[in-house]
């Protein structure tokens, strides 16, 4: 079994804490750039510090609505959610994940073993017929799942949001927990900068870099898939890294195409190449 790699220690072992992130870059203790490929996993897809959540995040918090404010599901992201997963019934918020499990048996998903995971990014930047080739897929749409988890694009989320397809559900699964205002402010937001942002990208913007992505990378859209043998992941993981160059820590994860950057982030791997994938 190949175990995941630790991001954080890796980056700190080399180049200390990181002390900043702006748009597709991390700044460290060290003075280091590095280049983020990975971006949470997709959750900041749009760019650190892009958009406006971490600004109704800070003002909800200014106006007093801390945890003592909390509330179940709150409406306006109720509101926000139907807008946009139409399909689904209604949705469940989780800090507790003996709850999380429990509403999973409750699903009667019994063909699998975890439960399904949305990234609602992925409905921008590609069409679903070269999505449905790559591993970047999204099963669960076509399977009309009774339950999936969905990610939010806001690089902080310590709970579990899970949307279900069938309302009668709805009285056998636990009750939600409570959510804090400010960060359901930051929720809603931010599934409006994606809906607002993604789709202005275009597909020269994705392009820019397939000079450097082709030895390594299949693109789709924005999304990069290992091209190489899983078993080689963790040394080409590593050798990026020491790149300056932070792509996703799995290889069943995508990496991001970064956007607003020059072809100069990629020189220390041009000037290094991953042998083992190209000999």
């Amino acid at each position: 079994m190949i175990e995941p790699v630790d991001v954080l220690e890796e980056i700190t072992k080399r180049y200390g804490t990181i002390k900043r992130a702006r748009g597709c870059f991390l700044y460290t203790q060290s003075g280091t750039r590095i280049t983020d490929l990975w971006l949470d996993n997709g959750r900041a897809i749009l760019g650190w510090g892009a958009g406006n959540a971490r600004m109704y995040f800070k003002n909800s918090i200014n106006r007093g609505f801390t945890a003592v404010w909390g509330t179940n599901i709150p409406k306006k992201l109720e509101r926000t959610l139907r807008a946009i997963f139409n399909d689904f019934a209604f949705f469940a918020f989780y800090t507790d994940k003996a709850k999380v499990d429990k509403a999973f048996l409750c699903s009667n998903m019994v063909n699998h073993k975890k439960i399904p995971v949305y990234l609602p990014w992925l409905n921008y930047g590609i069409d679903d017929n070269s999505l449905s080739e790559s591993k970047i897929k999204k099963e669960f749409l076509s399977n009309k799942e009774t339950c999936v988890e969905i990610v939010l694009p806001f690089s902080w989320q310590p709970a579990t949001l899970l949307a279900f397809r069938n309302s009668e559900l709805q009285p056998k699964i636990p009750l939600s927990d409570s959510m804090p205002a400010p960060l359901c402010e930051a929720f809603c937001r931010s599934l409006y900068d994606l809906r607002l942002e993604l789709p202005r990208r275009t597909a020269e913007d994705w392009a820019l870099f397939d000079k450097d992505f082709a030895p390594y990378w299949h693109r789709t859209g924005p999304y990069l898939s290992y091209k190489g043998e899983k078993e080689n992941y963790h040394d080409f993981f590593i050798h990026c890294l020491e790149q300056k160059l932070l792509i996703a820590p799995s290889y069943d994860m995508f990496s991001i195409v970064p956007y607003d950057v020059n072809e100069g982030v990629f020189s220390f791997l041009r000037k290094n190449p991953f042998c083992k994938l190209l000999s």
